[in-house]
Parts: structure tokens; sequence; C-alpha cells
């Protein structure tokens, strides 16, 4: 099921977002002990990591029980100033109490294909089943539709079995580190965060034009048995 929430701006998407995480956890925790969620890089969702690591907010998290992932990451070490996960560590992870064994950082200072298969190896020892079933994962979109690293015209688009993968991003050049749509697509819920006026054309386009995933990758993002939820705010739904 996806459906689209529109809000007035990005004090409001970061709100929505953090109350989305919250409740998420509560219920995972209550329901199994543990709640695990893949992160993403990005403007958009830094800000909700600063809001979850507000006290308000923070103490309303059991983050013993709480585990970390990233749905993608730059071909960096994680010092790096492009890495995602560097920018969620100086965003969330220094301000909270969380296990190390928790958090689960992509090695991306490894050659690329090493990186992702020793990454898929760590998802697999922590889930079970075909596919990874993350309680919440964090995506945004970017300006030519593409979402987490799956960029338009990569390889990685028709990879089927694999749950993580290094994908070629024509666009940029460049080698990232990304979970598979179909691997996505097993989550329990999926948050996509839109903002801006930027994004508003391209929005239009993935969710009221012709289906072509080559073109807008988002659009292979289709939750299986979960929710999808689009937060967006006005700015970018202003094409809707």
């Amino acid at each position: 099921m996806s459906r689209v929430e529109i809000v007035p701006g990005k004090a409001e998407i970061v709100h929505q977002a953090v109350e989305y995480f919250v409740h998420s956890a509560e219920e995972a925790i209550r329901k199994k002990g543990v709640f695990s969620a893949a992160l993403s890089g990005g403007g958009t969702p830094e800000p909700v990591y600063q809001a979850l690591a507000e006290p308000a907010n923070r103490d309303r998290v059991d983050w013993g029980h709480v585990h970390l992932f990233w749905g993608d990451e730059r071909h960096v070490p994680p010092t790096d100033l492009q890495s995602n996960f560097r920018m969620v560590k100086e965003a969330l992870l220094d301000r909270i109490t969380i296990p190390a064994g928790n958090v689960h950082r992509v090695p991306a200072e490894l050659e690329a294909r090493m990186a992702a298969f020793q990454y898929e190896e760590e998802l697999r020892r922590f889930f079970d089943g075909d596919w990874p079933v993350f309680d919440l994962i964090l995506l945004g979109m970017g300006g030519d539709g593409h979402t987490a690293s799956l960029f338009p015209q990569s390889a990685g688009l028709n990879e089927d079995f694999r749950w993580f993968i290094a994908n070629f991003a024509p666009s940029l050049d460049a080698w990232r580190l990304t979970l598979t749509a179909p691997a996505i697509n097993a989550a329990r819920l999926v948050l996509v965060l839109v903002a801006g006026e930027g994004k508003a054309a391209r929005l239009n386009a993935v969710l009221n034009g012709p289906r072509d995933p080559d073109e807008k990758p988002i659009q292979l993002i289709e939750p299986a048995a979960g929710e999808m939820v689009w937060l967006v705010d006005q700015s970018a739904a202003g094409q809707l």
C-alpha cells in the first residue's frame, strides 16, 4: 500500500518522520524485542537524525533494542565528508547511547564489490528468510528519480536476487553501495522524504507519469506486504 502525505514544509517532514520512527520502534520492540531500520544520506534526512537525538525524542526510543543499518553508502572511508555513516554519526550516533554492536556500518573503505559482499553477509546473519525484512527503511528521492543508490540506467536496477550490491552510477561516474529494490520492497514500512520545488516535476512524473523505472528508479519501490509513505512538502507537491 502506498500513500502520499503532504505537509506544509521541511519542519513538518522532520516532525512526521520522527513520529514514524518512534512509533515503528515502539511497536517492533513490543512485538519482537528488536527494531531494525535502514538509514539514508542526504540533506533531507539529516535534520531527522538531529531531531531524534534531541532529549525529547531520544528518550522515547529504547536504543538498546534498535539496530541501525544503511540503505546505501558512498564508496568512501567512514571519516570522509561524503560518507553517509559519518553524517549519521555526527547527527545522531554521537548524541545517543546505543550499543556499538547495534550499529551496522557499510565497510565502504574496501573495494566496492567486496564491501557490498561483506555487508550482504552481515545482513544475512541478522535477518532470517529470503529477504531482509526491515521494520523501517528511510529513503529520499533525487531530482533524477533515483532512490538509495539505484540510479537511472544503472545495472543494479535489474538485480533480482542480491540484497546489497555495488552499483555503478553512470551519471556520477562512480561506484555506490546500495540495497536492491527487492530488498527494500521486503520492508514493513518504507518512508520516502521529498522536499523542495526542485523535486516537483520529477515527483509528478514518478507518481502520475508512465512507468519507466530505467529513468525513474524509485518506481521500482513497491513494498510487497508492507506500507510505503511519501512525506512531501508543499513545494515538492506543487505539480501533483
